[in-house]
């Protein structure tokens, strides 16, 4: 029994190694299959060495709530900014391209004052929006007459760029100046066809 064993012993290594040197002569596809395998073995527990092993840990980047919450706000900011300012622009093009450059930076102060009157809605966009309900027209009626005509978009040219101009210019300079309001409402001047009123 002592001798069978023996001879097994010796006999299996030899087996061993000629099925995987036939295995490995017959199956090049398989051959590098598996080397791919090991590498990416390799290099798996590579990372894991120089991870934990090393004492090196990586840190997942954590990004503060308030910093979310700070960029949403500037990203919300940013877009209504650029509303306004669209609206503002059209309000002026619809409003007052016709008229004298004055003219147009009235109707753009005009607008922005509302904004801050408390019988107007707080946005530029709602402002050049707003309709209300005419009982001896029957029908909504707005305080700009070109919002009564329904949807329009400017014509890009010499006026349209004029108009953006205009807006931008007194959109950022009304930011800084917040003029005070009277009670009653009296005409303060007349630019062109259009009469403005306190």
């Amino acid at each position: 029994m002592l001798r069978s064993l023996r001879f097994e012993a010796r006999i299996w290594p030899e087996v061993w190694r000629r099925q995987l040197a036939y295995w490995f002569a017959g199956a090049k596809d398989g051959l590098a299959f598996f080397a791919m395998l090991a590498l990416l073995i390799l290099g798996v527990l590579g990372i894991v060495y120089f991870a934990y092993v090393d004492g090196t840990r990586i840190a997942p980047v954590l990004i503060e709530p308030e910093r979310i919450e700070a960029a949403q706000r500037e990203a919300s900011r940013a877009e209504r900014r650029a509303d306004d300012l669209q609206c503002l622009a059209e309000n002026i093009y619809f409003e007052a391209r016709g008229e004298p450059l004055a003219g147009q930076y009235a109707v753009a102060e005009v607008t922005l004052n509302r904004t801050r009157a408390q019988n107007f809605p707080r946005t530029i966009c709602k402002v050049v929006h707003e309709t209300r309900w005419d009982p001896s027209r029957h029908r909504y009626v707005a305080d700009f007459s070109w919002v009564e005509l329904g949807a329009q978009s400017p014509e890009d040219g010499p006026a349209w760029r004029q108009a953006l101009a205009v807006a931008s210019a007194a959109y950022y300079h009304a930011t800084h100046v917040r003029p005070g309001w009277a009670r009653g409402r009296r005409p303060l001047a007349t630019i062109g066809n259009h009469v403005f009123y306190r």
